[in-house]
């Protein structure tokens, strides 16, 4: 089904908007992960939003920033 569509299901009225979803998607926050076709994610019916495991640390990001999600 579309990202989208999978969304609304997912999380009800409080979908994420459309370019949330596609980030979701392009980071692999949904599991089984999405799929780019033509111009559309799909997903499976009965994938799930699993979120980062750790978070992305950039290495121009501040190091306080870098600190704090380093947990240290």
């Amino acid at each position: 089904i579309t990202l989208y569509e999978w969304a609304i299901e997912e999380f009800g009225d409080h979908a994420p908007c459309k370019a949330t979803l596609s980030r979701y998607a392009k980071c692999g926050m949904i599991y089984p992960p999405a799929l780019k076709v033509g111009r559309c994610w799909m997903v499976e019916k009965d994938s799930r939003f699993v979120g980062l495991e750790k978070p992305q640390i950039s290495p121009t990001d501040h190091p306080l920033l870098k600190k704090i999600l380093m947990d240290r």
